[in-house]
This record gives C-alpha cells, sequence and structure tokens, in this order.
C-alpha cells in the first residue's frame, strides 16, 4: 500500500512541472527534469492523460488537460468556502468606494485568491483566482499566517527564514513568533503597498468550527482613500462577515439528517 501511494504521489507531482512559465512538456523532457525512466515517464503522462489532467496538443508535447477546467467551473459552483462567502460580499463592500473583497485559502506554504468581488471599477490588484501568493507579504497572507500552528510556523522559520527576514517578520524564531502574536492580539493585519504599490489591504481570519484557521477575508484600497480614524469600524465589520462566513460554512458542510418517512 505504502508503494502504491507513493507513485501515485510521485505521478500527480507530474502536474507540478505545467506553469505559466513552462504549460507544454514532452516525455523526454519531463524524464530528463524529474529522474524518472523513458518508462515510468509515459507510464504517468499516460494515466493522466487518461483522467483528462493532462491532454496530448503536438507530436510528444503534453498541457494541462479538459478535466481541470471541467473541476474548475464546479469548485466555482460548490464550492463550500466560496458559498458560505458569497452573501457577505453586499456586507463588506460599500457602493461609493473603489473596493475588492478577498477570500484566500492556504495551499501548501502559499495562498491562493479563492474569490473576489468589487462594485465598481476594480483597482490593479495581484491576487487573482488561483495564482499562487507569497506567504509573508501581504495583510491577506498574514491574516493566515499568524494563525497557524506553533509547530508548523516552526518549520516555516526552519525552511524559509530568508524570505522571513525580508518581510521583515523577524530575524530569529523568537521574534518571528512575537512579531505573529503581536498581529493575533490585535484580531487583523494591515499592510501599506506591500504586494501592490499605493494599495492598503486590511484582513481578518477565517476560521472553520473547531478555530483551525482556513483563509482570511480582505479589503483592499488604494491608501488615498485610508482613514486611520475608520480603522476601528472596518475591522469589525470584516470580523463580524469571517463569523459569518464560519456560520455558514458550518450549515452548508454539517450532515443533514435523513427525513423520516410517516
Amino acid at each position: 500500500m505504502h508503494g502504491s501511494s507513493s507513485s501515485l504521489k510521485r505521478m500527480l507531482s507530474v502536474i507540478d512541472a505545467f506553469t505559466e512559465k513552462a504549460p507544454v512538456w514532452t516525455v523526454d523532457r519531463l524524464a530528463g527534469t524529474y529522474g524518472y525512466t523513458r518508462a515510468t515517464a509515459y507510464r504517468y503522462v499516460g494515466e493522466l492523460c487518461d483522467a483528462g489532467l493532462l491532454t496530448r496538443v503536438a507530436h510528444g508535447a503534453y498541457a494541462l488537460g479538459p478535466r481541470i477546467i471541467e473541476l474548475d467551473r464546479q469548485i466555482q459552483r460548490s464550492d463550500p468556502l466560496l458559498a458560505a462567502t458569497e452573501p457577505v460580499w453586499p456586507q463588506l463592500l460599500r457602493p461609493d468606494r473603489e473596493q475588492v473583497a478577498l477570500l484566500c485559502g492556504l495551499f501548501r506554504d502559499e495562498v491562493l485568491c479563492i474569490g473576489q468581488a468589487a462594485r465598481h471599477r476594480r483597482i490593479a490588484v495581484s491576487y487573482t483566482r488561483g495564482r499562487p501568493m507569497p506567504l509573508f507579504r501581504g495583510a491577506t497572507a498574514t491574516a493566515i499566517l499568524a494563525w497557524l500552528p506553533e509547530r508548523r510556523l516552526t518549520r516555516l522559520f526552519a525552511e524559509k527564514r530568508s524570505e522571513i527576514r525580508k518581510a521583515g517578520l523577524g530575524r530569529s524564531r523568537a521574534e518571528f513568533l512575537s512579531a505573529l502574536k503581536a498581529i493575533r492580539s490585535q484580531g487583523h493585519c494591515i499592510t501599506f503597498g506591500e504586494v501592490d504599490p499605493g494599495v492598503v489591504g486590511v484582513a481578518v481570519p477565517v476560521f472553520e468550527e473547531d478555530g483551525a484557521v482556513i483563509g482570511s477575508l480582505s479589503l483592499v484600497f488604494p491608501a488615498a482613500r485610508f482613514s486611520r480614524r475608520g480603522l476601528p469600524r472596518l475591522v469589525s465589520k470584516l470580523q463580524q462577515a469571517a463569523q459569518r462566513v464560519q456560520a455558514n460554512l458550518v450549515r452548508i458542510t454539517r450532515p443533514r439528517s435523513p427525513r423520516r418517512t410517516p
């Protein structure tokens, strides 16, 4: 069983090779890059093509397949976290402000935008659906990072010490944990231009029913519209929205009791 699981993991890792910068791969190139035998690479690619996760685009060349498009549509229409957040968007967005509301989640050691909403013309933001973003920069990411378990934070510091130092989150493990504790104490995170120049981000965590962080809700808007005096009200609005998302998620994911037949 262990060997089968390991082989499946290696096969699925082939999908990670297909990126915006390298969207097309040949089997020989995959084999050479990842150290597979040609026979193993052909088997992995063949099985992924059978599943629709890869597709042949030219002689010996492959790209991501139609099943991924199908799954993305399904997720957009039925993802529980996104469904729990959609009723909250109107509560967050003011009709007279140039704002973008973001729902983001954690994937591996990066942050992904799950959904976004805006009433009027959108400002330019780097967070777009499905784009991996750094975990150590910007309010949207830090509102997730600060609430991760200490064991995971310790592992992150050991593996990504240079990135953490560049982000100004501490030069030692103690400084790193202290900086995140301060963010947790205030209950929100605010940053100025860390991701996009001239843009302010204010974010709060979103929790599961058991208290584990699963994402963040944030509002981003031009720095010219930021008001320090209005910050407490903005944070309160975000926290109330996050609580509604949590309650909606519990309702959506809780198993329904079977109806009793008379």
